[in-house]
């Protein structure tokens, strides 16, 4: 009895517990390598899809500001494009620039000309390329005055009539495609039949860069054109472009809100490449695509003042965007090509290739093109 019982309670045998050791440690390494492929393509997934979505909200927000590019002024395109941009915020002069634009704009000019669209190719963080896009908002029709023949002083001027504006509103006072004066209705005023514009407030001045108001309609045709309120319906005379940290900026040119410093719209963009879409033959569509960067269409050639400058500025009916973007998760192994290309399916000359390097390859990189229509200039 007693020996049966000792055999009964003896346990398992050294080859009982190495078997299920072995098979326990195939359990645990089958599962751990499950886990680890998951998290794998999890982190990959979740990647891809922050970069898919950062290049989706960044094309939103690039194709809201531009496809309106020219409202307001658009009208009187020949009076107004290619001007020299001239304005004041609280009597000192913002436009023509006196200093540099704050990074990532550092390198821009300091005198800016009027035009829907400019990219100033090579200028923003790391060799990309820097948009400027130019937008009224008036919401009145947007239809330029006629200002009355010698009707301008230091501080009002004349037009047929000022049905719809209103106190705060801002316009340009453009003349010859030379000078386009940045001024400000007065507090109170109302507009109505009387003829009568009077400037007042933040951007009112008589006199900008030596330029005088009381200039404008002296010798040729001059035009108001409104472009929206400094309290609602803003306009939008801006710069876009990629700066530190692989973030894609914004800044006023007019300093709208007072301040002097770019505003982040969105992290993950390291390059941003633009083409000129135009119109050679006048029909109104884009026949084909033109390089920023080369003559004639470089913005030395296109802000030069001349009639050929504006000639060219009028030929430019849309703008073609590459972007290059990426997360910020590197992975252990290198899962991106050497090279990105974008405009890949145009013509060598137009293409441009973004080298990635031993470290940049362990990022998920993903580019994005999309076409904008510039509507106004194709309205015109």
């Amino acid at each position: 009895m007693s020996s049966r019982m000792r055999r009964q309670a003896r346990g398992f045998t050294l080859v009982e517990l190495l078997v299920a050791v072995t098979v326990g440690m195939a359990l645990v390494l089958a599962v751990t390598t499950m886990l680890i492929r998951h998290e794998s393509g999890r982190r990959s997934m979740t990647a891809m899809n922050d970069v898919s979505v950062g290049g989706a909200y960044v094309s939103f927000v690039l194709d809201r500001s531009v496809r309106s590019a020219g409202s307001g002024f658009i009208q009187a395109w020949k009076a107004g494009y290619g001007c020299q941009l001239l304005a004041s915020r609280s009597s000192t002069q913002i436009l023509p620039r006196t200093n540099d634009f704050p990074a990532p704009f550092a390198g821009l000019p300091h005198t800016q000309r009027l035009a829907p669209v400019l990219v100033y190719a090579g200028l923003g963080g790391g060799g990309s390329d820097v948009l400027s896009v130019s937008t009224g908002s008036s919401g009145l029709g947007e239809s330029p005055l006629r200002v009355l023949p010698s009707s301008a002083t230091s501080s009002q001027l004349r037009v047929p009539a000022t049905v719809g504006l209103r106190a705060g509103d801002l316009v340009l006072v453009m003349q010859d495609g030379v000078n386009c004066m940045v001024e400000q209705l007065q507090s109170g005023f109302a507009g109505g039949a009387d003829q009568l514009m009077s400037f007042g407030g933040t951007y009112a001045n008589g006199t900008i860069n030596s330029v005088a108001l009381s200039s404008q309609g002296t010798t040729s045709t001059a035009w108001v054109a409104p472009i929206g309120n400094v309290s609602g319906n803003q306009p939008g005379f801006q710069f876009i472009g990629v700066g530190s940290n692989n973030t894609l900026m914004s800044y006023d040119v007019l300093r709208l809100d007072g301040t002097d410093s770019p505003v982040p719209l969105s992290d993950g963009v390291v390059d941003m490449r633009v083409l000129y879409g135009l119109d050679t033959d006048g029909d109104g569509k884009v026949d084909t695509w033109a390089d920023p960067g080369t003559s004639p269409y470089d913005y030395a050639s296109l802000t030069a003042g001349t009639a050929a400058a504006q000639a060219n500025l009028v030929k430019i009916l849309a703008v073609r965007i590459g972007l290059v973007l990426c997360n910020s998760l590197p992975e252990k192994t290198a899962v991106s090509p050497a090279t990105l290309t974008l405009f890949a399916d145009l013509a060598s000359n137009l293409q441009r290739t973004h080298t990635l390097s031993t470290s940049d390859q362990l990022m998920r990189w993903r580019t994005v093109e999309f076409t904008v229509p510039l509507r106004n200039p194709m309205l015109k």
